[in-house]
C-alpha cells in the first residue's frame, strides 16, 4: 500500500474539519428548540458542536484516513453525501483499495461474513437436477450472515441489495463467482455484475458471437487483472451452429472489462480473444478465480487424450494454460465428484476418497504451476467440500474448517475429529431472512433450487461509473 503521505498531497486539509458532532445528531434524528422566528437556540448543542470543530482541527488526516477504512460501507456511501471534501476522498482509488485490503484482511483473519442468496424456482414441481432448462426467479435477493460462534444471533440475515429484472429476461442460471466485493450472476441471456454493498448493478450485453442455440448460460467468470487494476468478465461461446462428428464442439472466448481498459478497450462490449481456448469446457459452469486466473472444467467428452486438470485462462495476457490435479489422485475420481475453489487465497481441490471414505483436502500457493499438498484429511463419508479455514483468532473456534454439504453449514473441528451436531445450521429451516426496515418476522423462501453462499468481503469497487484505479 502506498504511504499516508503521498495520499496526503494529493488531497485537501479541509476533510479534517467535517462536524461530526452535528452529522450525528442530524442521523439520529434528535430535536433541536426554535424560537418565534425559527432559529436554533440549543445552546448545549452550539457549545459542544464547537468543542467538536476545535478537536477535529487537530485530528491528523493520516488518523482520519485509518479511522474511515474500517467502517462499513454502508456507512461510507452515506457519508459521501455530507461533505464534498470526504466525498472526494471516500472516491478516490487509492481509499477505495486501502478499504478492499482492510476488508480482506479481517475476512482472512475471521471468516464469519457470508452472503447468502436463494436461487428459486418459477415451477414448483421442478427438481435440483434439471433446473438448467427451468426458468428462474428474476427477483434476486442478496443477505448478509455474519456467522459467529454458531449462536441464536447467527441464526439471522439481513437484506443487503434487492434486484428485480422483468420478468422473463432471462431463464436458467449459474452459480454465483464473488472477486473483492464484485458478484457475477451468469444466465441463460445475459451476464449480471453486482456490488451488493453499494447497491450498484449492470447487465452485461448478450453474446453476439455464440452461434448454438442454448437454454443453459454460457460458462463464465469474474475476477481482476493485476497488472491493470481492472476486473473482468470471461464468457466462453460456441463458434458452430452444429456440434461436430463425434460430439466434439469449437468454443471462443470473449472478454468484458467493467467500467472500460486500457488503450484500444472498448469497456461498453465484448471482445473476442486473440487465442482460442484448446478444450472446449463443460456447460453452465461459474470459473473460479485464484491469483488472476479463472479455471474451467474441461469436457472431456469424445476426447483422446485429454489432460487430467483444469483449463487456466490468465486474465491479465488472456492466454490459456492446463492446471494439472494432484499426479497421486485416486484414478477412480472423476471431474464431477471434484470441488475446486480458492482458500485463503490458495488454490483448493476437494475430493471424497471411495478407498479409505475421508474427505481429502489439496491446495497448491501457484494456480499455474501446481505443487499440491494434501493440506486436511477429514473423516467423514460424504461429500462436501470448505467454505473457510478457521485460524487462531476466528470467532467460530480455532483449529477448524467450515464446510458445507448441500443446504447445511457446520464447523468440522480437528481436536475431537468430528462435528458437533449442535454447531450446524439448514439454510432452508434455521435462518431468518430478514427485510429491511422494520421486518422482524423474516422471509421463508419455498422452492428453493439452491443457497448461493460466498465468503465475502464488501468493497466500494464501482462498476456503473468512471473508475481509473492506481496499479
Amino acid at each position: 500500500m502506498a504511504p499516508i503521505g503521498g495520499w496526503r498531497r494529493r488531497r485537501h486539509r479541509a476533510s479534517a474539519t467535517f462536524d461530526i458532532g452535528d452529522w450525528t445528531k442530524r442521523e439520529r434524528g434528535e430535536k433541536r428548540s426554535t424560537t418565534a422566528s425559527g432559529l436554533l437556540i440549543d445552546k448545549t448543542a452550539v457549545k459542544r458542536k464547537r468543542s467538536t470543530r476545535l478537536q477535529l482541527k487537530t485530528i491528523p488526516e493520516e488518523l482520519v484516513f485509518e479511522i474511515l477504512i474500517r467502517l462499513p460501507v454502508k456507512s461510507l456511501v452515506r457519508f459521501k453525501t455530507v461533505s464534498k471534501a470526504w466525498q472526494a476522498i471516500i472516491s478516490d482509488p487509492f481509499f477505495i483499495r486501502a478499504q478492499l485490503g482492510c476488508s480482506k484482511q479481517r475476512q482472512r483473519q475471521d471468516p464469519s461474513s457470508f452472503l447468502i442468496t436463494p436461487q428459486v424456482l418459477l415451477e414448483p414441481d421442478c427438481t435440483a437436477e434439471d433446473y438448467g432448462v427451468k426458468a428462474m426467479s428474476t427477483d434476486i435477493h442478496f443477505y448478509r450472515w455474519n456467522l459467529r460462534e454458531f449462536d441464536c444471533s447467527s441464526s439471522t440475515t439481513t437484506l443487503t441489495c434487492r434486484r428485480r429484472f422483468p420478468d422473463g429476461e432471462f431463464g436458467a442460471v449459474s452459480h454465483l463467482a464473488h472477486c473483492d466485493g464484485l458478484v457475477l450472476l451468469p444466465t441463460s441471456t445475459k451476464a449480471y455484475v453486482f456490488n451488493p454493498a453499494t447497491g450498484d448493478a449492470v447487465a452485461l450485453p448478450a453474446s453476439q458471437r455464440n452461434m448454438l442455440r442454448n437454454v443453459m448460460p454460457l460458462p463464465a467468470g469474474l475476477g481482476l487483472d493485476a497488472s491493470t487494476g481492472r476486473y473482468k468478465v470471461a464468457r466462453f461461446f460456441f463458434r458452430s451452429r452444429k456440434i461436430k462428428r463425434g460430439g466434439i464442439v469449437q468454443m471462443g472466448i470473449e472478454v468484458f472489462t467493467i467500467n472500460g481498459g486500457g488503450e484500444g478497450d472498448n469497456g461498453s462490449s465484448w471482445r473476442e480473444t486473440l487465442v482460442d481456448p484448446p478444450y472446449p469446457v463443460v456447460s453452465a459452469q461459474t470459473g473460479t478465480q485464484c491469483q488472476g486466473h479463472l479455471l474451467f472444467f474441461i469436457d472431456k467428452r469424445n476426447q483422446e487424450h485429454p489432460p487430467n486438470g483444469l483449463l487456466c485462462f490468465s486474465l491479465q495476457d488472456e492466454t490459456f494454460g492446463v492446471t494439472l490435479f494432484p499426479s497421486n489422485m485416486e484414478p477412480t475420481v472423476d471431474d464431477e465428484d471434484i470441488c475446486v475453489k480458492e482458500l485463503d487465497g490458495e488454490l483448493c481441490c476437494t475430493y471424497l476418497s471411495k478407498s479409505s471414505q475421508q474427505l481429502l483436502i489439496w491446495m497448491t500457493r501457484d494456480a499455474l504451476d501446481p505443487q499440491w499438498a494434501c493440506r486436511y484429511v477429514i473423516n467423514l463419508p460424504y461429500k462436501c467440500h470448505p467454505m473457510a479455514s478457521l485460524g487462531s483468532m476466528a470467532s467460530l473456534g480455532s483449529g477448524g474448517i467450515l464446510l458445507r454439504r448441500g443446504n447445511f453449514i457446520f464447523r468440522y473441528d480437528f481436536e475431537v475429529n468430528g462435528i458437533i451436531e449442535d454447531e450446524m445450521f439448514d439454510m432452508s429451516k434455521d435462518l431468518f431472512y430478514l427485510g429491511t426496515g422494520k421486518d422482524t418476522l423474516g422471509h421463508v423462501w419455498k422452492n428453493v433450487s439452491w443457497f448461493d453462499t460466498i465468503c465475502y468481503s464488501e468493497s466500494l469497487i464501482p462498476i456503473t461509473q468512471a473508475y481509473r484505479p492506481r496499479v
